[in-house]
């Protein structure tokens, strides 16, 4: 039953869906979905149409925070030409570090969003599970874009942001 999961997912991340256009996209990113589906697939034993459902409201998250990510970066673009006038307004940099400060935390927010997303399309049972699951692929997560970082990193990138420092997705 997994394999004949993994094959359904690897088939609809595979499909050209119209959100996978954006040029963040790319494979490493419908790699790290299938990796979650796959393993949330398998520690709640679900059959194909769950699995659909929860690869859904993962694909949905990642969407969102594709479009946080994407205000954020408008946003300290914004915040830089703040900062360039002489003198700063004080009023405009309060109120874009306001909207930077929500932004940061609906981006904080996603993962969350979508476990509850996931109690919709999960019994009551698989939420259970879940819960037991979701520290332990937390951490796997982590391990995994940790491990991603110094990868590129020993092939010599500094990070995106101005000056090497990280972007606001970084």
């Amino acid at each position: 039953m997994v394999l004949r999961v993994i094959c359904t997912l690897l088939f609809v991340v595979a499909m050209p869906w119209p959100t996978l256009a954006q040029p963040t996209e790319g494979p490493w990113r419908d790699r790290a979905r299938t990796f979650l589906v796959v393993r949330i697939a398998d520690a709640l034993n679900l059959n194909e149409q769950e699995a659909l459902k929860v690869s859904n409201v993962i694909r949905q998250a990642d969407g969102h925070r594709e479009e946080l990510i994407k205000q954020r970066q408008a946003l300290e673009d914004k915040l830089r030409a703040a900062l360039d006038k002489q003198p700063p307004d004080a009023a405009e940099l309060a109120r874009l570090i306001s909207e930077g400060n929500d932004i940061d935390q609906k981006l904080a927010l996603v993962w969350e969003d979508s476990f509850r997303d996931f109690q919709k399309v999960l019994t009551v049972e698989q939420q259970a599970r879940l819960m037991l699951f979701r520290r332990g692929l937390q951490s796997e997560i982590r391990r995994a874009v940790q491990g991603r970082r110094a990868q590129a990193r020993r092939r010599g990138w500094r990070g995106g942001g101005p000056g090497g420092q990280p972007t606001a997705d970084e």
